[in-house]
């Protein structure tokens, strides 16, 4: 049986990721270091430099799509985790099972008599810190991550609890990270349009993060994020710069944004 499945080309989003406030994504500790940091970040293994992996961009961005979609299941696993364990009705045109992915068994989705959607569409790529901002660090005899220390307050000594101290790292604000998402385009029996589709609704995607965090302890003001310099190369050879469009006043569900326009 041929396949429900054509790949018509790939578009390629290149951009910087600002951290505009101190930003923490955590490496874990397996050993204690007397005075020590209790939460650093993680750090390239070769460049000590922090980064911010692609699984936690992507995970904040699938995140925050399905709380936009209404897509959030009540036992708090990710939308299309499985859906015989769920209750979740499938759809082929789910624009998070089709950007995302899931695990759905394809016997799930012939029993819902809906066509299997196809491979996850996007790619997303560790974020490496821009060259250029690291030498104007360096050159001012600064460091990339600051100490903040946290405390846990005791509510009747209003004091410090006992080791309620804690010293968390962070990449200081200011940080620039490049980034780079690739989103497959297929064609499944639409010509493409649904993907094309899909496509806006992700870099929608980037203002709904921008106005939350990314990392650990965003309620505290660490992570806020700001994308500059967004391009989009498409498949047919063009490319289109975004600018300010994936900020959208409201985010819309049943229509796509035309963040990025393509040929007729």
């Amino acid at each position: 049986m041929a396949s429900l499945h054509k790949l018509t080309g790939v578009a390629r989003i290149t951009g910087r990721m600002v951290a505009v406030t101190g930003l923490h994504i955590g490496a874990g500790k397996d050993t204690v270091d007397i005075g020590g940091i209790d939460l650093p970040v993680i750090r390239h293994p070769h460049s000590r430099e922090p980064y911010v992996p692609g699984s936690s961009l992507k995970g904040k961005l699938r995140f925050m799509l399905e709380w936009a979609f209404g897509k959030v299941r009540n036992d708090g696993r990710a939308w299309g985790f499985n859906a015989s364990g769920g209750g979740q009705r499938l759809d082929s045109e789910d624009p998070i099972l089709r950007i995302f992915g899931s695990s759905i068994p394809r016997r799930d989705w012939e029993a819902q008599r809906q066509p299997d959607p196809g491979p996850t569409r996007l790619v997303v790529r560790d974020a490496f810190l821009d060259p250029d901002w690291v030498k104007e660090v360096e050159t001012k005899g600064l460091q990339l991550t600051e100490e903040k220390m946290e405390v846990s307050i005791d509510r009747i000594a209003g004091k410090a609890l006992d080791g309620g101290l804690r010293r968390t790292e962070r990449v200081v604000a200011g940080a620039r990270f490049d980034i780079e998402l690739s989103f497959r385009l297929y064609d499944t029996g639409d010509g493409g349009k649904r993907d094309r589709e899909c496509l806006n609704w992700l870099l929608g995607g980037l203002g709904l993060l921008e106005q939350d965090a990314l990392g650990g302890s965003g309620s505290r003001g660490y992570g806020r994020v700001s994308f500059e310099n967004l391009r989009v190369a498409l498949p047919d050879g063009t490319e289109q710069e975004i600018g300010s469009k994936h900020r959208l006043n409201r985010f819309p569900v049943d229509r796509a944004p035309e963040i990025v326009r393509f040929a007729a």
